[in-house]
């Protein structure tokens, strides 16, 4: 625990209980832990690092603590993406999500490791008044929907991080014979699911906007017609925003099909982004006894005593 430039304190031996908490979409890494203790000592802005038979599972900073009736204080760290809350605009034209978080970045005076090339860039991005943590999100999935490829964005203990989610993956498989101890396994068309994509388009010279529909029959047959609908940029062409409609249909006209895992066994690199194979006997998660990727949206650690478990929300990748 780095309290300041020049003061490390230890505080793992009063420390009754660690969480830490990351998702894939739109949310800072959070860190909470219970310090025994009877006056709060760590100030808030002070840097905290915590690792576990020495890998490093967060770094972050102190920004809430609470002192109770009771000799506990409760301590709220989070990441870098934490300052990304922060609102503002910006007009980007021809560039990569690299390109955008590089730019946030250095605004904001964040420290930047790995940035993985997408190939992908926007003809043009405006935004008015957003954090820029939902503008940095909102490129993200953008760029995996024009891709194909799913990217994860995070910090990784003190840099802020793209990379594609297939160079994240945990080779060992989590099942009912395996690491697991409880579950909980959906199917849905509740969320995200869309089988008819329309696209509008301004368009200055008629005064009238061109509309753009992708659509699929035999899925409006089983489970009706859910649309989509959403306004593209006026300077994209006409063929742009066909391609446009027809990769949206691609990626939400499917049934999403969903587990949360509960008292795994830690291993502590594994975060949200990573790809874990599932093998579970009695649910539809794998095809002949093999084991089917899913892709981690929400990671909780616990650590308490010499216990070290975790919670999962994954999603089938």
């Amino acid at each position: 625990m780095q309290i300041d430039a020049n003061t490390v304190k230890e505080y793992a031996p009063c420390c009754s209980k660690v969480t830490t908490t990351t998702q894939r979409m739109d949310a800072a890494g959070k860190m909470a832990f219970t310090v025994v203790g009877d006056r709060i000592e760590i100030p808030q802005g002070a840097k905290v690092y915590c690792e576990v038979d020495g890998t490093g599972l967060f770094s972050g900073y102190v920004f809430k603590a609470e002192k109770t009736q009771t000799k506990a204080i409760n301590y709220t760290c989070y990441d870098q993406l934490r300052y990304l809350k922060a609102k503002a605009s910006y007009a980007f034209k021809a560039v990569s999500l690299t390109d955008i978080i590089k730019q946030i970045a250095g605004d904001f005076k964040l420290t930047v490791g790995t940035l993985t090339d997408t190939g992908y860039k926007f003809p043009s991005l405006i935004k008015d008044n957003e954090s820029c943590l939902d503008i940095i999100f909102d490129a993200l999935a953008e760029t995996t929907r024009q891709t194909g490829k799913i990217y994860v964005f995070y910090d990784d203990l003190g840099k802020l991080t793209l990379k594609e989610a297939d160079a994240l993956t945990w080779n060992v498989v989590i099942g009912d014979e395996s690491l697991l101890s409880q579950y909980s396994y959906t199917r849905s068309i509740d969320n995200n699911t869309y089988n008819r994509v329309k696209l509008v388009r301004p368009n200055e010279k008629t005064g009238k906007a061109d509309t753009y529909v992708a659509q699929d029959g035999d899925t409006q047959k089983q489970w009706g017609v859910l649309q989509l609908y959403k306004v593209v940029d006026e300077n994209m062409n006409a063929a742009q925003v066909e391609q446009t409609a027809l990769v949206y249909l691609a990626y939400y006209n499917k049934i999403w099909e969903t587990l949360k895992l509960s008292k795994v066994v830690g291993y502590t690199p594994l975060r949200a982004g990573w790809i874990v194979p599932v093998l579970v006997s009695d649910i539809d998660v794998s095809l002949a006894g093999i084991p089917k990727k899913f892709i981690c949206d929400k990671v909780t650690h616990t650590l308490q005593g010499e216990s070290h478990l975790m919670s999962l929300e994954v999603k089938v990748y």
